[in-house]
């Protein structure tokens, strides 16, 4: 089981290395006010997208847009990339708005978006 854990840490810090795509479905999300509904987060469709490459690392939010009926995605150039070994937790910090996102070794993840929303998922590798 360790071992198991160890090469998915270790598979996860080498992609960053040479970049990633994760794409990220919340299924979770709640702020200081509620906990939204399954349902409202279904037809929400909110997701996050991870891009990691040589000429950055960004984030992606995105959720549906009544007004053009369809997804639409905000895109931030992340300012900084952390990653912690001994938990295996990568953290990406977005400074001007106090936004932060932590894709965990089993590639779960937590977004806060630095106003007290928080959301809660999992993502899948996308492209290596």
């Amino acid at each position: 089981m360790l071992r198991t854990i160890f090469l998915i840490i270790a598979g996860t810090y080498a992609l960053s290395c040479f970049g990633a795509e994760y794409s990220c479905q919340v299924t979770r999300k709640l702020d200081r006010e509620h906990e939204y509904a399954a349902e409202q987060i279904a037809k929400s469709q909110y997701s996050n997208r991870i891009e990691e490459a040589n000429t950055g690392t960004f984030v992606s939010r995105c959720s549906l847009a009544p007004s053009v009926g369809k997804v639409t995605c905000d895109r931030y150039k992340i300012d900084r990339v952390e990653f912690d070994e001994n938990v295996g937790i990568k953290k990406y910090y977005l400074f001007r708005s106090q936004y932060d996102f932590q894709l965990f070794a089993d590639l779960s993840f937590v977004e806060s978006n630095g106003r007290g929303g928080l959301a809660y998922g999992s993502c899948k590798l996308v492209s290596p």
